[in-house]
């Protein structure tokens, strides 16, 4: 299953955003008044890992490592690999970019997951993607320092 949202920063430097990226407040400030908890956070570049539990029926594990970092002067991204996942699922894959346009910035997030119940991954499509769909809030209302 795929999803794919973009959102546009007005007068936002790229070097700001990638600094936030990094840091564990963007994370928290990304998660705020969800059912999630932080268990580790290492950071976003490669063979680092990101260890959160959530809330649904029960705490459920969702552990990812970072991935494919790639930086220029313009852009950069890196992706979260699944190494834990609950709800059967068996793959997860979410991919950041982040673009300079003008004076603006564009973040894309692009989802991909499967899970081994094709039904079941169906029905938690909604309950996946809306952490990240309300990031089209949450990325704007960010204290971009």
């Amino acid at each position: 299953m795929k999803y794919k949202q973009s959102v546009i920063l007005k007068n936002v430097s790229i070097n700001t955003v990638r600094k936030a990226f990094s840091d564990l407040s963007f994370l928290k400030h990304l998660i705020a008044f969800q059912p999630v908890k932080i268990m580790e956070w290492e950071g976003t570049s490669d063979g680092e890992v990101a260890h959160m539990r959530f809330w649904f029926f029960g705490w459920k594990n969702f552990k990812v490592e970072h991935c494919d970092n790639f930086e220029d002067e313009n852009s950069f991204s890196f992706k979260d690999q699944g190494l834990e996942l609950p709800f059967d699922l068996n793959q997860w894959v979410h991919e950041h970019i982040v673009i300079t346009r003008g004076n603006n910035i564009e973040i894309i997030d692009k989802i991909n997951f499967s899970g081994n119940n094709k039904i079941l991954a169906l029905l938690l499509y909604p309950i996946l993607i809306l952490p990240i769909f309300v990031r089209k809030v949450l990325y704007r209302t960010y204290s971009w320092k």
